[in-house]
């Protein structure tokens, strides 16, 4: 599944807000290929440094490398690399589900049919022509989960993707990240789930006051 390569590389990455210390010196390397998931309590960092990784929000101090280039210095080339969800819906309302993707597709150049397939995975052929305001928490995720995956991303970055979630959407999301495995993508989990998370990703690092504290596989 490794091939060796890098695909995330952070060093000495620090993070502050005010005198709140978020991140303190974290280094890490995430190959290609990677399952990884972060935990840890609350305020340990998980969320900050998945937006950071995602070109969100700058470091304090510190390098993030995406694919062996400054993710800072080219952010819009490491954005199109990059399909983040996180506890905010990028979704428009008053839009259709379909409404809502044809417009991210635009972005990316990408056809309907290029993202029909996920649609289908995800279970959302039947709402697909509903506004987004009708659906459901879980729907609305699986729905915001094509936006991110919509133009193809090498990186999935995925902050705490069960929470609210009921069992059989968990499942379905489990099931379809589980098939991305072996196609050359990365994924990172932030997320307290690891009755989930474990049963995606291979390894998690585990954070706590802002520094890494433990590595180990599920």
């Amino acid at each position: 599944m490794y091939n060796n390569k890098i695909a995330v590389e952070i060093i000495e990455l620090s993070k502050r807000y005010g005198y709140l210390q978020a991140l303190k010196s974290v280094s890490l390397k995430i190959e290609e290929g990677g399952f990884l998931a972060f935990s840890g309590p609350n305020g340990a960092g998980k969320t900050t440094l998945l937006k950071i990784i995602a070109t969100h929000i700058s470091p304090s101090s510190g390098t993030v490398k995406i694919f062996d280039k400054d993710a800072f210095k080219n952010g819009g080339e490491t954005r199109r690399r990059i399909g983040l969800v996180t506890h905010e819906s990028f979704l428009y309302d008053e839009l259709s589900v379909r409404e809502n993707l044809l417009f991210y597709a635009k972005l990316f150049s990408v056809e309907e049919e290029d993202f029909l397939d996920i649609i289908e995975f995800l279970g959302l052929k039947r709402w697909y022509n509903v506004p987004v305001k009708q659906l459901s928490h879980g729907l609305r995720k699986r729905a915001d989960i094509v936006r991110a995956l919509i133009h193809n991303p090498d990186l999935i970055l995925l902050d705490e993707p069960f929470a609210g979630l009921d069992t059989k959407t968990c499942d379905v999301l489990v099931n379809y990240f589980k098939s991305q495995k072996g196609k050359e993508k990365t994924l990172l989990i932030s997320s307290h789930s690891l009755e989930w998370s474990k049963k995606i990703c291979d390894k998690r690092i585990s954070l706590d006051k802002g520094k890494i504290v433990g590595e180990q596989s599920f």
